[in-house]
């Protein structure tokens, strides 16, 4: 059927109005959201395989997740990968959800990697790990990625957390390291700490090869390693987050955040119910919690908090 004369000139109207709509959306240019990002002087980006550190001729990179910003400097995380000491990696699929979580939030995260059990034993993990906060806290990492050295800290899980942990009981005054997130840290690495709860064979084992001892009853370093008997009032303040029925026990983190507690440092304890460990503790109900206390932790000087 042939439209009527009148709807025909309503059709041609209203095809005319589209096309100055068009025409006039273009001369606009790009939507405010568009323009907001264009204001950053730097755009959001990621770096691979960078040389931080060389201990005994071994090469030790990180990624570095950068946000976008503008002239002034950003925070940075260092993160500590997984993987029961001997395993694990920094392009994990949890370490590079944690980073680009961070990064979207407008924190630069570095993974690392660092030396694995049994062939490199306590403390030369927890070592690397400070290695790479020196290393970003240099000027020249400042120059380089943007980042505030007076704004660093550091975050682990599962076996990371641990080794974050024990390098957060060292002097933040020394060590730089303004916050530490430890999720599902086993914090007490002698007889009685791995009886606590119900330890798996497994994560036993894979705390005696970190220590580099044969059996848990004759091991000279288990206190030194153990950062629930390591904290002092110079500690860094801590986030500790454990699961009710994982894999580690929770005293650990009850354990910890008592040491936490007597040595008057600032921490927070956040438990999940159910057999959620490491990095898959960040739910939506746990990322707030992480962040806000990274916030907090590493503001500005003089921000408003």
């Amino acid at each position: 059927m042939t439209p009527a004369p009148t709807v025909r000139v309503a059709w041609r109207a209203v095809a005319g109005a589209l096309a100055v709509a068009a025409a006039l959306a273009a001369c606009a240019g790009p939507p405010d959201p568009v323009l907001a990002v264009g204001a950053y002087e730097h755009a959001a980006s990621i770096e691979r395989d960078v040389t931080y550190a060389a201990p005994d001729d071994v090469p030790l990179a990180l990624d570095a997740y950068l946000p976008r910003r503008g002239e002034g400097t950003v925070p940075a995380v260092v993160l500590v990968h997984g993987g029961a000491f001997v395993g694990g990696s920094k392009d994990s699929a949890g370490m590079v959800g944690v980073a680009r979580r961070l990064q979207d939030h407008g924190i630069a995260a570095f993974a690392v990697s660092y030396r694995l059990a049994p062939e490199h034993t306590y403390p030369a993990p927890v070592d690397d790990v400070a290695a790479a906060v020196a290393w970003l806290r240099d000027p020249a990492q400042q120059t380089a990625y943007g980042v505030d050295p007076e704004r660093v800290g550091v975050l682990g899980t599962s076996a990371g957390a641990t080794l974050a942990l024990t390098l957060g009981t060292r002097p933040a005054a020394e060590t730089g390291v303004k916050a530490v997130v430890a999720l599902s840290a086993a914090t007490l690495l002698t007889a009685d700490g791995l009886s606590l709860g119900t330890t798996a064979p497994e994560e036993v084992r894979a705390a005696l090869a970190y220590l580099g001892c044969p059996e848990v009853d004759a091991c000279p370093v288990g206190e030194p390693a153990s950062p629930a008997l390591t904290v002092t009032p110079a500690s860094s303040p801590a986030l500790l987050v454990n699961g009710t029925v994982e894999s580690i026990p929770l005293p650990h983190a009850e354990r910890m955040s008592q040491s936490l507690a007597a040595a008057g440092v600032t921490h927070e304890l956040v438990t999940v119910e159910g057999d959620a460990h490491g990095a898959h503790l960040l739910d939506e109900t746990v990322w707030p919690r992480v962040l806000g206390f990274l916030d907090t932790r590493l503001a500005a000087p003089g921000a408003a908090g």
